[in-house]
């Protein structure tokens, strides 16, 4: 029975996920073309769509976490997703200050470099998802790295990275990453 109630939410999940990234690719495909950082953070808030935190790290209706550093060049497009809801959490983004574990998401930029290595050890063990679009933190110890190929959004997962994390990565999510490892 239980599983029988989960599918209807699964695939009205999938029809989310799809949606929006059938929208971006369509603004993608007009003139006026989505500022990257736009389409970064719309992929930000589809892979919380199709993540799941444990109990204790997110109990039912508590607000998700979306850190960033302030300084970053996604953080205005973050802001935007301010109170918007997912799976019945709305999202609240706030500056990747201190306490980094009360992160749900932390997104790391090119802007911290410098302490990804400082991050990291905040962060071991701890169920925070981490998502990069740097070329050089993403494959660094991010759960998701995103990157831009032939001018699109990709990304790969680090499944052994997200078990470490606690976190449960939707199947629906994974098909559509460039990489699963």
């Amino acid at each position: 029975m239980h599983s029988e109630r989960r599918l209807p939410r699964a695939r009205r999940l999938c029809w989310l996920l799809l949606a929006g990234l059938a929208a971006a690719a369509a603004a993608a495909a007009r003139a006026d073309p989505v500022p990257e950082a736009a389409m970064k953070a719309a992929f930000i808030f589809n892979f919380t769509v199709f993540a799941e935190w444990p109990p204790e790290a997110l109990a039912g209706g508590a607000p998700i976490s979306v850190c960033a550093n302030a300084g970053g060049a996604l953080f205005a497009s973050l802001s935007k997703l301010h109170d918007k809801v997912v799976n019945g959490h709305r999202i609240a983004v706030r500056h990747a200050g201190a306490p980094l574990r009360s992160c749900h998401v932390l997104v790391v930029e090119r802007i911290d470099r410098e302490r990804w290595r400082e991050l990291r050890r905040e962060l071991a063990g701890s169920p925070v998802l981490t998502v990069s679009d740097d070329r050089v933190v993403g494959p660094d110890g991010v759960v998701i790295a995103m990157a831009l190929m032939d001018e699109r959004i990709v990304f790969d997962v680090d499944m052994a990275l997200a078990r470490a994390a606690r976190l449960n990565l939707s199947s629906k999510l994974l098909r559509l990453a460039r990489s699963v490892q």
